[in-house]
């Protein structure tokens, strides 16, 4: 018997979507931030993502309510954003105990709402299960023109590795408050600049790598220029940051960071380059010494 403890998080989705079905109209299966499938009038595409919190691994039980919905449908919307989509409808199902304070779920979906609001994506459903504690399992779906999602897997060397916002830190607090880069991944997609996005869920060193993998490429990060709350270590590795990551080319670096000054308060980091060494994660600092990364992150199951 192979237990989820010996594999981990990332082997056991592996062998999980290995069984995947296949489909005429499916665009983008399981590996990126949604799913990317066709729909019947050929001119929109519908992304799909779904993502869970669960209490004492995601939140604690004294969190506020409002931030805890805030956090879990926030997540989702990171991953809609990711892909450069609008939000469009999305679903809850609730696992809570018998003992689950009521007035507490109807402040969590107040935070809930609140943030699909403001971003004109609508909660449409869902269901109400019995379990040990408090879980938040989110669906959603947004629209985009087809063919224009933005995939982690078009990364070109000598593209500028960018980030959004500083990184590290996030569990003092930004964890449960951040606001997803819906509007910001929605100008990067129609700025048809943009080669490979995705956000930050899991720290930039990981998630970076998620990208060279999918694009076959390296890549060397400046660590003066990358955008911190802490240490170098936080930025890379604490993770939900649920910042945006991408990559652009050397050529249009310079006009995208100008049109995005004129229209985003939200900082804009250019954090290195993409290189030629297939997978080969580099840092080099400011006295000009360069070292590998290592592969260190949070990981269920581990």
């Amino acid at each position: 018997m192979t237990m989820l403890g010996k594999i981990g998080e990332h082997a056991a989705i592996k062998k999980l979507t290995a069984t995947l079905g296949s489909h005429p109209a499916l665009r983008v299966g399981a590996g990126d931030d949604c799913a990317v499938t066709k729909l019947p009038d050929g001119e929109i595409d519908q992304v799909f993502t779904t993502d869970p919190i669960v209490e004492n691994v995601h939140f604690l039980p004294s969190d506020q309510p409002e931030r805890i919905g805030n956090k879990a449908v926030g997540r989702v919307l990171s991953d809609i954003a990711a892909m450069g989509a609008q939000p469009q409808w999305l679903l809850v199902n609730v696992v809570a105990s018998p003992e689950q304070d009521v007035e507490a779920l109807e402040r969590i979906y107040a935070g809930i709402n609140a943030l699909c609001h403001r971003f004109e994506a609508v909660l449409i459903g869902g269901d109400l299960a019995q379990g040990p504690c408090l879980e938040l399992h989110v669906f959603g779906t947004g629209t985009l023109p087809s063919g224009t999602a933005l995939l982690r897997s078009g990364a070109q060397v000598d593209d500028c590795i960018f980030t959004t916002g500083p990184l590290g830190g996030s569990r003092a607090g930004k964890h449960l408050d951040f606001i997803p880069r819906v509007e910001e991944g929605l100008f990067l997609r129609t700025s048809g600049r943009v080669h490979a996005m995705m956000d930050i869920s899991d720290g930039l060193a990981t998630d970076l790598r998620h990208i060279l993998r999918a694009s076959n490429v390296g890549a060397l990060l400046d660590a003066d220029a990358i955008p911190k709350n802490g240490t170098l270590e936080n930025a890379l590795y604490d993770g939900e940051d649920f910042e945006l990551l991408f990559t652009v080319a050397e050529e249009n670096a310079a006009a995208l960071q100008l049109q995005w000054n004129e229209q985003f308060a939200t900082p804009l980091s250019r954090d290195g380059r993409i290189s030629d060494r297939e997978n080969e994660l580099c840092i080099q600092f400011p006295d000009g010494t360069a070292q590998r990364l290592e592969e260190k992150a949070f990981e269920h199951f581990r």
